[in-house]
């Protein structure tokens, strides 16, 4: 039990892990968007979804999705394939895009056919792209 304390104190360390300050605004907000979204699509796996409550709604997360990422699909997958020229901030950028994408394997299941997953099912396989 005594590494207890020395294991919280790597967490905390390790918390900007992708390089980011935690006291970085963007990248905080990443980090919480990406773990709002893993916790929704945990709940409508487990639970199944209530329409009547947006956080547990697929269509209400797949909308915030769409909502958090500032690239497209195709910008995202040009970015990735220079990223060896990128500087330090795009590639964060699309770190936090590949984060805010790790939910949609499950998520364009439970929607239905129309704009917001045809929006969303490119970056299924974008996301393999991204470092």
């Amino acid at each position: 039990m005594e590494n207890v304390p020395n294991a919280v104190a790597e967490v905390e360390r390790n918390q900007g892990s992708d390089d980011t300050p935690i006291t970085d605004g963007k990248g905080h907000h990443a980090r919480v968007a990406q773990q709002d979204f893993m916790l929704r699509i945990w709940v409508i796996d487990r639970l199944g979804s209530d329409d009547t409550d947006p956080d547990w709604s697929p269509e209400a997360l797949a909308s915030d999705t769409i909502e958090a990422l500032t690239f497209t699909p195709a910008q995202a997958a040009a970015l990735a394939g220079g990223r060896c020229d990128l500087a330090i901030e795009q590639i964060r950028e699309l770190r936090w895009h590949k984060k805010l994408t790790a939910h949609l394997g499950s998520l364009v299941g439970y929607l239905a056919p129309g704009l917001t997953r045809d929006q969303l099912v490119p970056w299924t396989a974008t996301r393999q792209l991204l470092p």
